[in-house]
């Protein structure tokens, strides 16, 4: 495991270099911390409950605290689940795109990381991190629905096509669904569905299936 505090790091090219050389590691190793609120953890197999308690831990006692995880494996997701961790990112570092997808997720940080609404003249805010996925509103063509990771339904004054525009990080699936690629664990082709760490499932349309199937590859 290695914490990577971002503001330590001097350049994106300095981070390149220290993260090659992450995966042929295995001694326990932590970087200290500086004003940093992000870390990018690398998560594998032997350390992986070990990691996420100390993940934990840090969560708890600054709640401001935010994790990018890069992983080896997909079903070290289920234990980011058992550890009740809010992840801002997850990566697989076998992917070739994993840098391009850590440097994303940093400049994503930059920008909103709230779904903000009103509602009866209160501001409400919901963590992106929070969201499985949004399914469009049965019957109000100005509203969606939003399916929490705690599995609770949450109405918001809001459509797809808006929350799609405001927020990036939301995927679209279907015409009417879009998935916060950070909490999916599985893709099923055949039932063309998407499940996430907390067993909620969302459909997947065949014509979009692809497209997301080559976005998590």
């Amino acid at each position: 495991m290695y914490f990577v505090p971002t503001a330590s790091l001097d350049s994106n090219t300095k981070l390149k270099d220290y993260l090659a050389k992450v995966p042929c590691c295995d001694e326990l190793q932590a970087l200290e911390k500086t004003s940093a609120q992000v870390w990018i953890v690398v998560l594998t197999q032997k350390l992986c409950q070990q990691t996420l308690a100390t993940c934990k831990l840090r969560q708890q006692l600054d709640p401001s605290q935010k994790f990018i995880f890069l992983v080896d494996q997909k079903e070290l997701c289920f234990w980011m689940y058992r550890y009740q961790l809010q992840v801002t990112a997850v990566i697989f570092c076998y992917a070739k795109t994993w840098y391009q997808e850590l440097m994303a997720a940093l400049q994503e940080l930059e920008k909103a990381t709230e779904l903000c609404f009103k509602s009866r003249g209160k501001v409400i805010k919901v963590e992106l991190e929070q969201i499985c996925y949004v399914e469009s509103h049965c019957s109000n063509t100005h509203a969606a629905v939003l399916w929490l990771m705690d599995k609770r339904p949450l109405q918001v004054p809001k459509n797809l096509r808006i929350l799609e525009k405001e927020n990036p990080r939301l995927w679209r699936s279907h015409q009417s669904y879009l998935l916060n690629p950070g909490n999916v664990y599985m893709l099923d082709k055949l039932n063309a569905t998407a499940t996430f760490v907390n067993g909620l499932k969302c459909p997947i349309s065949r014509q979009k299936f692809k497209t997301l199937a080559e976005r998590f590859a």
